[in-house]
């Protein structure tokens, strides 16, 4: 890639980035850019973990040939299947070791060693390089303390040397402006999940200063679990959530347990 490329397509980021793009478009345009300057990228995954109470995170996916990328939500990695395949991923392998760049030759061996491989070696995908860019203690929020990238060709070479050098360089403008569109999704979520959608909209909208209210049509409804006090004062709190997530056996109108998060 060309110093020129390079200029481009980092001053691309940075605009796309200011302008508020979201993450598919980032790493759409990111991807087919970096396709256009003549490296061999078949395919990319880009993941961020996020502040959310459902979600861990997001990974986002472009393959050469589709008409755009995609995201996908993730959940909880600590237990049971997902944890499994968490502990086998290259990422998990490059978190771990502190490093910031894994490469892998797509083969046999390498499926030993992760199991997911078996589904590159299927599509024909030969190479792979993963890499990491760790967030400083003040810039991470929860768990989203670092951004992965994962690249992958199907040239029959693989990566070269240069090729890696070039993806390990932009995705540092990549992944901060990934970091600010997820830092606008976290917010979001927050303001939605503690003041309610049109309030939260409200708030990021700049309605915030004192003395500032507005007139609303709206609606305050209570309501109540059947003895719930006395469960309350007799069950210890680890029993007391899972009561008021699972959905009751029987209808009933007065006990229908309401979701934790109201």
């Amino acid at each position: 890639m060309k110093e020129a490329d390079f200029a481009e397509i980092s001053s691309w980021i940075a605009e796309a980035g200011l302008d508020g793009s979201t993450e598919t478009e980032l790493v759409e345009g990111f991807c087919r850019r970096v396709l256009a300057c003549g490296l061999p990228l078949a395919r990319a995954v880009i993941l961020i973990d996020t502040l959310h109470p459902i979600h861990e995170g997001r990974a986002f996916r472009w393959e050469r040939g589709s008409p755009a990328a995609t995201m996908i939500e993730y959940g909880p990695s600590t237990a049971g299947e997902a944890s499994e395949r968490w502990r086998k991923s290259p990422l998990y392998l490059l978190l771990e070791s502190g490093g910031s760049l894994l490469r892998r030759r797509i083969d046999a061996a390498s499926e030993i060693e992760f199991p997911g491989f078996a589904e590159f070696r299927q599509a024909g995908l030969t190479d792979y390089a993963a890499t990491i860019h760790r967030f400083a203690a003040s810039g991470a929020i929860g768990e989203m303390d670092c951004f992965y990238g994962q690249w992958i060709t199907d040239e029959a070479d693989g990566f070269s040397d240069q090729a890696i050098a070039a993806i390990t360089r932009l995705a540092l403008f990549l992944g901060l402006a990934i970091k600010c569109a997820s830092l606008r999704r976290i917010a979001e979520t927050l303001v939605e999940t503690y003041l309610g959608r049109d309030a939260g909209h409200r708030v990021l909208s700049g309605r915030i200063a004192r003395g500032v209210a507005d007139r609303i049509e709206t609606v305050l409804w209570f309501s109540d679990l059947r003895n719930f006090t006395r469960i309350a004062d007799t069950s210890p709190p680890d029993q007391i959530i899972p009561l008021l997530t699972t959905t009751p056996t029987r209808s009933s109108r007065r006990s229908t347990p309401i979701p934790a998060t109201c």
